[in-house]
């Protein structure tokens, strides 16, 4: 084989991984603020959080193997049958901008063993678009979601996890999630676009663990901290490794 067609065959063999930052690539320092809700409402005014003094709100009813049965007929998804819905009652008299109600069986979150469970969720962070609410909580271990609520008032399930924040760029709305528990600690920017008022989730980068924050700076970069360093996502989307000069 000649020189020229070796290097070409190692350019192609040679495996590509857009979401990994260089070891060798050198961290700019920038001055890290802290999260301050007033300044993230002014940068982002169709965001909104809300923090639950409860737990977890949940019902439970007993079901036979025949109710059971026919609520997993109506409602699978994935296999795991589960029912989304809209709760404006509950959402008015807590003051929360969005509640919505998930139900299932088995040992789901907070779920028991031959009951129906009704699980009553006020969102941590919900996202007004165009086309309806964005909205998800983390709920450690026990898991967390991403739900979709149309402006018709349907709720869909996006994706299982561990929902930290949402944040709109020009190219769509950027999901900071991630979970640390025990040994494990993962995190992940997805990025969630609309096509015809339907949403839908792409993964953009993995991160250096789960965010432990994240913060829309003034410039319209992304901030996101996490236990083993910090990371930004610049407005063109492009995710670099930062240094913090005002860190302990």
């Amino acid at each position: 084989m000649n020189r020229s067609l070796f290097s070409l065959f190692l350019i192609i063999a040679t495996p590509v991984c857009a979401q990994e930052l260089p070891e060798s690539a050198p961290a700019k320092t920038i001055n890290c603020p802290p999260f301050e809700p007033a300044l993230a409402r002014q940068l982002e005014p169709n965001k909104y959080y809300f923090n639950d003094t409860v737990r977890v709100r949940v019902e439970y009813e007993a079901a036979n193997h025949e109710q059971l049965a026919e609520f997993a007929s109506q409602f699978a998804i994935d296999e795991r049958p589960l029912k989304f819905s809209k709760n404006e009652i509950m959402a008015k008299e807590i003051g929360a901008p969005v509640v919505y109600t998930m139900q299932y069986y088995r040992d789901k979150y907070f779920g028991r063993p031959d009951h129906l469970t009704t699980h009553h969720v006020p969102a941590q962070v919900a996202y007004e678009t165009p086309f309806g609410f964005l909205a998800g909580e983390s709920r450690g271990e026990f898991g967390g979601e991403l739900v979709f609520i149309s402006n018709s008032g349907d709720v869909e399930l996006i994706a299982d996890m561990n929902l930290e924040d949402i944040y709109q760029f020009e190219f769509g709305y950027v999901i900071t999630e991630g979970l640390s528990h025990m040994q494990s600690d993962k995190g992940t920017l997805w990025l969630v676009t609309f096509k015809d008022g339907k949403p839908k989730l792409t993964e953009l980068f993995g991160l250096l663990g789960a965010p432990r924050s994240s913060v829309k700076l003034s410039n319209g970069e992304l901030l996101i901290n996490s236990k083993t360093g910090s990371q930004l996502l610049t407005k063109s989307g492009s995710l670099q490794r930062v240094r913090c000069s005002n860190a302990n």
